[in-house]
C-alpha cells in the first residue's frame, strides 16, 4: 500500500484516541419514567374538532357523488343536428341509407 494512505488511515483511526465514552444524565431514568407515566392520561378532543371534521367528511362525499352523477347522466342528443353534420361533411352516401343511422349498431 502507497505509504501516503497507511498515513491517512493511521491519522483516522487514531483520532478517537483520548475520546470518552458518553455519561447519562443521573436524573435521565427519572425522567423518562416520568413521560412514560404521563403518556397513560387520556387525550380529549374539543367537540369543535370532532364536527368540524365530522362536516368536512359529509361535504367530502357530497361533492364526490355529485360529480359522479354528474358524469354518469347522459348527455342528451339531437339527431337531426348529427345527420346535418355527417351530411355536410360527406361521411356518407345518404341515399344508401334505409334506416336512421343513429338508432342502434352500424357496421
Amino acid at each position: 500500500m502507497e505509504p501516503e494512505k497507511e498515513k491517512w488511515i493511521n491519522r483516522v483511526l487514531n483520532s478517537l484516541e483520548g475520546m470518552q465514552r458518553a455519561e447519562p444524565s443521573p436524573f435521565l431514568y427519572a425522567k423518562i419514567q416520568h413521560r412514560l407515566a404521563d403518556k397513560n392520561s387520556p387525550v380529549y378532543i374539543p367537540n369543535r374538532t370532532v364536527w368540524l371534521t365530522l362536516a368536512s367528511f359529509a361535504l367530502l362525499l357530497l361533492l364526490n357523488w355529485r360529480i359522479i352523477e354528474w358524469n354518469t347522466t347522459p348527455k342528451a342528443t339531437n339527431a337531426s343536428d348529427l345527420t346535418t353534420v355527417v351530411s355536410g361533411m360527406q361521411l356518407y352516401p345518404s341515399t344508401n341509407q334505409p334506416y336512421d343511422l343513429w338508432s342502434g349498431q352500424n357496421y
